[in-house]
């Protein structure tokens, strides 16, 4: 759905009120937004992204929520044509190889702020594949859609429409928005536990491999 779709439903369930539009518009955009700051995270948020790492801090990516599983794979030294065969997994958390002081081919990562510290200090500039939840980028025009009002149009228009009927004081609208939401955040994590599910299994039958696998055919098909 667009974003003036989900205006157009949202004010129709509160008695086709023209005079609210930009609120609506507002509380439909901070929806999202705060969506994106809850755990646990909608399947459709999971993103794998190849960084190229040398040495000291290395930025995350902007929209970067936290990380899909503590681990990531080195895929190979950077200045290789050829990824590897057999991914390396590096281990995030507070490890015994985050003190060692030799350069080395990374075995754990930690995450500090906004950067992302390998460990130990690597030997050379290796391209490594990140697993993480981000963020979508928001609804900005009327005909404009995103993940969140294509995969879960519901939950923005409940959240949002809560938001908006205790705005304008409707308490009947703010109960039944709030049952609304209920249930969309059900639906959204029942098919999230679903499709992580089938994910994991695919890893266990195919290797690791065939989590990038999965992840980067979604990421082109949503």
């Amino acid at each position: 759905m667009t974003l003036d779709e989900m205006k157009t439903l949202l004010a129709g369930r509160l008695g086709q009120r023209t005079d609210i539009d930009q609120m609506i518009y507002n509380e439909i955009r901070e929806a999202q937004r705060t969506l994106e700051k809850t755990p646990p995270y909608p399947w459709f948020l999971a993103y794998a992204q190849r960084i190229e790492y040398d040495k000291g801090i290395t930025p995350l990516v902007p929209d970067f929520i936290e990380t899909f599983d503590d681990w990531l794979l080195l895929r190979k030294r950077t200045d290789e044509t050829v990824y590897w065969a057999t991914p390396v997994k590096v281990y995030g958390g507070q490890m015994e190889h985050i003190i060692d002081p030799r350069p080395g081919r990374p075995r754990n990562f930690h995450i500090y702020g906004d950067n992302i510290v390998l460990y130990p200090n690597p030997d050379v500039s290796y391209t490594f594949e990140l697993y993480y939840y981000r963020k979508i980028d928001p609804l900005v025009s009327p005909s404009s859609e995103n993940l969140w009002s294509i995969q879960a149009n519901d939950l923005l228009i409940s959240e949002a429409g809560w938001h908006v009927a205790r705005n304008i004081r409707d308490n009947e609208a703010a109960t039944l928005f709030g049952q609304d939401r209920a249930e969309a955040r059900r639906r959204v994590a029942q098919e999230t536990t679903s499709r992580l599910e089938s994910r994991r299994r695919a890893v266990i039958g195919s290797g690791e491999d065939a989590m990038l696998n999965q992840m980067t055919w979604e990421a082109g098909h949503q």
